[in-house]
């Protein structure tokens, strides 16, 4: 696993709807809406999250493998941070 962190931007605006998460990041001019486990993951980047953090926790809460989770939510991360929701802390 790897344990490089992410944090949501602070600058991103979003809002919760019944089952999903709707971002603007900075600039856009369309919204980035996350689903299924999507407003999980953003909730726990309010606060700076490892990949193994966050993949142990949702493993914790789910009942999977750790590792499983790792593998399936690091591309996540790099795709938001690429859609510039998220970004890495130094």
């Amino acid at each position: 696993m790897t344990s490089k962190s992410y944090r949501r931007r602070p600058d991103v605006l979003w809002r919760r709807s019944l089952d999903a998460v709707l971002c603007l990041p900075p600039g856009a001019s369309e919204p980035v809406t996350l689903a299924a486990t999507g407003p999980e993951v953003w909730d726990l980047l309010e606060r700076p999250c490892s990949v193994d953090q966050l993949a142990s926790e949702l493993a914790q809460r789910h009942g999977i493998d750790a590792q499983t989770v790792a593998r399936d939510v690091l591309p996540l991360l790099e795709r938001l941070a690429v859609l510039g929701l998220v970004g890495p802390v130094l």
